[in-house]
């Protein structure tokens, strides 16, 4: 594979220093990391040793434990971060070749797990394929409580191919494979070198991305669209106003898709906006940059919610289900992850449902503020505490495997999510000596942080990793 060439910008990561701007951003975005860290880092084991023993003290003391050991690998951070270095580097003539064999074995690896644990459909898995395989034998889309963008998707497959369930894997891997080159383009870009094969080779090896294959989740779009994004929205410092502009429109427009498809992130330009302040930009360039970029999203979203008024004469952005989840998240039985129901029965119309959910958890909300920003911890401790979902629906549900074979699963993905924490966490003082913290922050970082913060008011779960 022929290596690429970073932006200029990028590049300049290649120089340690501090980088110029407000002396209060770098502690304030390095705080900001080791919060997440520290906080992933003590989920992980909590959490799985509660699922496994619901017992608090217990869940305590293997978190504590935990920290204390990563606290002492702190001190050997510099000889675990070159031993991976070099792990990497070592042995491979080529970038081609580290490519292709990763490429191989990411797809032979979802294959084999999706042929072995063959998935009967449930759930939004369940929902999206039945709305695809209406699209694409009746061109019809039944109400508006689904968002349409993952069986939009789908739908073309189902009618070249009939609506299988193997066509729903046969897209899984066209989705991984897109994901994981374009993932080694934006680590080439933010860092090139190391950075590009460890980026794909996490891809291609990541436990919950493998067992996730045959589900049919949406989530293996998103992962597609976000990169993709990412990448494009980097690329536009290359080339000349008009094409700078192009590229933006670009990533804005697949943020689009990625809206139809997961509704929370329309206020994803929020993000861009923070990265270009981030960047130094002018206070009026970041705003332009934002403004480009929303109305290529919002441009995706509007024929969607034009169909919607055609449909139920009434405005409905993208769908109604917002309303449901939002308080099925926020009222007095909220358990921190999905549950069927809050403390009430919603209305059975679905615009009723979202209207009255949206004012339920409101008023829920402004009545217990305690309990409120309590269930925010116990979510943020769901969403970086567990890296099992793929395990869980390709395994678990409906297929009753022993103990001990699900428990190890869980184990191993709950290992690999854990250690490419840790490694982060012993890593966070080279990164932030590079003079180009700001971009890899920006990208990187800030959609991470984005969907840590809905997680903490919204329905929270490890499948939005």
């Amino acid at each position: 594979m022929t290596t690429l060439q970073p932006v200029e910008t990028v590049r300049a990561s290649d120089e340690s220093g501090p980088a110029k701007g407000p002396r209060w951003r770098r502690p304030l975005a390095e705080g900001a990391f080791l919060l997440i860290c520290a906080e992933t880092i003590f989920s992980v084991p909590y959490r799985s040793v509660f699922l496994a023993t619901h017992s608090a003290p217990l869940s305590w003391v293997a978190a504590l434990v935990v920290c204390a050991v990563v606290a002492l690998c702190y001190r050997w951070r510099e000889a675990i971060l070159n031993s991976l270095g070099r792990l990497a580097a070592g042995g491979w003539k080529s970038d081609r070749a580290w490519f292709g064999f990763w490429l191989i074995f990411g797809l032979a690896a979802r294959l084999a797990w999706a042929v072995r644990f063959r998935v009967t459909l449930k759930s939004d898995g369940l929902a999206y394929f039945l709305d695809a395989k209406s699209l694409a034998t009746q061109h019809t889309f039944s109400g508006a409580y689904w968002p349409p963008g993952f069986s939009l998707f789908l739908a073309p497959f189902f009618e070249v191919f009939g609506a299988h369930v193997w066509v729903t894997v046969l897209c899984a891997l066209l989705l991984f494979a897109a994901t994981y080159g374009m993932t080694y383009l934006l680590a080439e870009r933010l860092r090139g070198g190391v950075a590009s094969r460890i980026a794909a080779m996490l891809v291609a090896v990541w436990p919950t991305y493998v067992t996730i294959t045959g589900v049919n989740c949406k989530e293996t779009l998103l992962a597609f669209l976000i990169t993709a994004a990412l990448f494009l929205y980097l690329k536009a410092d290359e080339r000349g106003r008009g094409v700078r502009l192009g590229f933006i429109f670009g990533a804005g427009m697949l943020l689009g898709f990625c809206s139809l498809t997961q509704p929370g992130y329309m206020l994803f330009p929020g993000v861009v906006f923070l990265f270009e302040l981030l960047r130094k930009r002018t206070f009026f360039g970041a705003v332009g940059r934002t403004i480009v970029f929303t109305l290529a999203l919002v441009a995706v979203i509007l024929p969607w919610t034009y169909r919607n008024y055609l449909a139920f004469h009434r405005v409905v952005l993208i769908s109604t289900n917002g309303g449901s989840v939002f308080y099925r998240a926020n009222n007095p039985e909220a358990n921190a992850s999905y549950s069927a129901e809050g403390e009430e029965a919603l209305p059975k119309d679905e615009f009723a449902a979202d209207k009255e959910g949206y004012r339920a958890a409101e008023a829920w909300i402004v009545h217990h503020p305690g309990d409120f920003a309590a269930l925010m911890v116990r979510k943020q401790v769901v969403y970086l505490g567990d890296d099992g979902i793929g395990v869980y629906e390709s395994m678990k549900r409906g297929l009753h495997p022993s103990a001990k074979l699900y428990g190890a699963a869980k184990l191993v993905c709950n290992l690999f999510w854990l250690a490419a924490w840790v490694v982060l966490l012993l890593g966070v003082p080279k990164l932030f000596r590079l003079r180009s913290w700001p971009i890899w922050y920006g990208i990187c970082f800030l959609p991470l942080l984005y969907q840590w913060a809905i997680d903490s008011v919204f329905e929270s779960g490890s499948r939005h990793h």
